[in-house]
């Protein structure tokens, strides 16, 4: 249905056009000297006011613009400084950014400038209903999608900004700005309306705010709320080599083969019985002047991946792969040889550290963990098989120690991207990733320059989840700590308020459409509005984030209500 109406209705004129340029105009405000209120029916017309919306007309064409600045010439300063009842006799000229080009019958809008207006042609106060069918994108459209009301035109509650899910999260999407400028609510909006329109999530709460959303909540690590119920774990078997090389470190030359080796050995000591292997009282497997080839027939019985091995055993095991390779000095080639005292002093480092690891008890949760849990991955899989579901993972509990975090996100979002190259999420069964605090996990490398391990997981996701039906929405506070890559595949931005310079240049080059003049507005953003930036808008826009149902949990500390309390 096209509810379009004309831009240039004569009651809503407010000046005409003086200086033309590609990019920008100036204009005569004709009503805007008097300093009294305009009204029409009702509602009030801005006029010359900063962030106003005007139509120049253009003939069958007219441009959409934003007021960006208003001022008086030098000369008609003093007259608005009168105090009797006389109307101010001055000129107030505004400056105008032009945003696009609109068919005045239609409203069909192309980006760019198509044709430019002539001097003296009428400028018009936008209709607020008309900004919001230009910004949805909607204008003579019969289509059947869903409209999510994310937002409302900022100063103006009554019209609500109406987005299709398609519009928002099918090329990704990031919601940016510093603390305290309403990510936390606009997240929690958007999961909520997912929610009530049978969508697929699966949020990482990395601070636990999300507590009140209706969704099923699953915590990681030893938090408060956890029971056996909703505890749940990423057992180290699970993770790749890498991950554990990442957590281990050991030194390429002569701790990692040796780390191999051991986790291979318990591998086969967990998933494979009955070929003679010699084990110890320790419950490790024995090398030393032992056959190799019930070894190695137990080796060719052994599974390809996510198999059980345990990690306590592991420090004694490197010991037990720390011998000669063949028997007698090299003679006999049937046997494996003795100890290499050298070689378990070249370890000792690498032993201690998977000791230190053993005894941790902030990695239990992923270290020797309760078989009884129910394992993330298996989270995963059924929420892909799902109709409708919306699943929190709480990860405020997982320690920062041993880069346990981002070692966690990477091994779910490598998992999710399995699933998606299996089919068990696509086009027909999609599912969308939020990641609260993304700079936690994104752009992360781990280790020194010999043993550095990149954490790509999701930038991957970034660049080829779409053609899966795979979407990320990520929120931060911190847009410069995101790789370039992973926010240039982001076609959807709400950016609320910036004040550093370096995040609002990232934002810049992320995003195309956004200019220094729109840009100007990121460090005066109110709490809760947002400039709505993609690929799907034809102009950047400021909007007001509506509240969500369910509010997160934000809280800052009450210094007053302590400090009274404690004299």
């Amino acid at each position: 249905m096209n509810n379009w109406f004309s831009p240039c209705e004569v009651t809503r004129r407010i000046g005409s056009l003086i200086e033309i340029s590609a990019t920008e105009a100036k204009i005569n405000l004709t009503k805007a000297g008097t300093g009294e209120q305009v009204w029409l029916l009702g509602n009030r017309i801005p006029v010359g006011e900063v962030n106003e919306y005007v139509f120049i007309d253009c003939g069958q064409d007219c441009i959409l613009g934003r007021v960006i600045k208003v001022w008086l010439e030098n000369g008609e300063r003093l007259s608005v400084d009168s105090l009797d009842d006389s109307y101010a006799n001055n000129n107030p000229i505004g400056l105008v950014q032009l945003l696009v080009s609109v068919d005045t019958e239609t409203g069909f809008n192309r980006k760019g400038i198509r044709q430019y207006p002539k001097l003296g042609a009428q400028i018009y106060s936008a209709h607020p209903k008309l900004i919001s069918l230009l910004a949805e994108g909607k204008i003579n459209n019969a289509s059947d999608d869903i409209d999510l009301p994310i937002a409302e035109i900022a100063g103006d509650s009554s019209v609500t900004i109406n987005l299709t899910p398609e519009k928002l999260f099918s090329r990704h999407c990031a919601i940016l700005g510093s603390t305290g400028g309403g990510k936390s609510y606009t997240m929690a909006n958007l999961i909520n309306n997912i929610y009530q329109n049978g969508g697929k999530v699966l949020l990482l709460d990395a601070t636990g705010e999300y507590a009140n959303l209706p969704c099923e909540h699953y915590y990681v690590g030893e938090h408060p709320n956890a029971t056996n119920q909703n505890k749940v774990t990423y057992p180290h078997w699970m993770f790749t080599d890498s991950d554990i090389r990442a957590l281990l470190r050991p030194s390429a030359q002569s701790q990692a083969p040796k780390l191999n080796a051991a986790i291979n050995s318990l591998k086969i000591l967990e998933n494979v019985q009955g070929h003679n292997l010699q084990v110890n009282t320790n419950g490790n497997l024995v090398k030393s002047q032992q056959k190799k080839e019930p070894f190695y027939q137990a080796e060719r019985n052994l599974g390809k991946s996510n198999l059980k091995w345990e990690f306590k055993k592991l420090a004694s095991q490197i010991i037990e792969e720390c011998i000669r390779p063949d028997a007698n000095y090299g003679n006999d080639k049937t046997k494996w040889g003795d100890y290499l005292e050298n070689d378990i002093g070249y370890c000792l480092s690498l032993i201690s550290r998977v000791e230190d690891m053993s005894n941790n008890s902030n990695l239990n949760w992923m270290l020797d963990c309760v078989d009884s849990l129910k394992t993330i991955p298996q989270i995963i899989d059924d929420l892909c098989s799902s109709d409708r579901k919306i699943i929190r993972l709480n990860l405020s509990a997982v320690p920062f120690e041993a880069n346990a975090r981002e070692l966690l996100v990477n091994a779910i979002g490598r998992k999710l991207l399995s699933c998606a190259r299996e089919q068990k999420i696509s086009y027909e069964n999609p599912l969308i990733v939020f990641i609260d605090e993304a700079h936690q996990f994104l752009n992360k490398s781990i280790g020194d320059e010999i043993s550095k391990i990149n954490l790509t997981a999701f930038g991957d996701i970034a660049k080829e989840g779409r053609k899966y039906g795979l979407n990320v929405t990520i929120a931060t506070q911190r847009p410069r700590d995101i790789p370039e890559d992973v926010l240039s595949q982001i076609g959807t931005l709400i950016v609320h308020r910036l004040t550093n310079e370096k995040d609002q240049e990232i934002v810049k080059k992320a995003v195309g459409s956004i200019d220094h003049r729109s840009a100007s507005f990121l460090p005066v953003l109110g709490q809760g509005e947002g400039l709505l930036l993609g690929v799907d808008f034809p102009f950047p826009m400021k909007v007001k984030i509506k509240m969500p149902e369910f509010k997160p949990e934000s809280r800052s500390a009450s210094f007053s209500k302590v400090w009274k309390k404690n004299e």
